[in-house]
């Protein structure tokens, strides 16, 4: 199994384990990153474009590498899922990344309805990955 891959598997697990045990704001941080970690590997395993020349691909586009890699992935869910699913994923993904933020950088306190929440669509995108590109 890809490392990567491993890590995106491990970060889910973790989230799950933390809010198990009320550790609401490191749960988000697992839940973003598992879904972040799998986009890449979806880069590299279904569409084959290696983690260097992702990286050479990203530099070259001016653009953030969160923002390069879940641009790619919606781009290529409107060929393989259609319109619709890109953007639902586009807002689900941009949600969680926005609870990503708050969660790691913002001086707020993050409950558990705003875990479950992260958690749950983690799962969601997790779940386009693996039924439109077999990851």
């Amino acid at each position: 199994m890809s490392k990567l891959k491993e890590k995106s598997e491990f970060n889910i697990y973790a989230a799950e384990l933390l809010i198990e045990n009320a550790y609401f704001a490191p749960s988000v941080h697992c839940s973003y990153y598992s879904c972040f970690q799998l986009l890449k590997f979806t880069i590299n395993d279904f569409f084959g474009i290696d983690y260097d020349s992702l990286a050479s691909k990203i530099s070259s586009s001016g653009k953030k590498t969160h923002q390069f890699v879940i641009g790619y992935v919606a781009s290529k869910l409107v060929r393989y899922a259609g319109r619709e699913e890109s953007r639902k994923f586009k807002r689900t993904i941009k949600d969680l990344k926005q609870f990503r933020e708050e969660s790691d950088y913002d001086n707020i306190e993050i409950g558990k309805d705003k875990g479950e929440t992260a958690l749950r669509k983690a799962k969601e995108i997790r779940n386009y990955l693996k039924t439109n590109f077999h990851v």
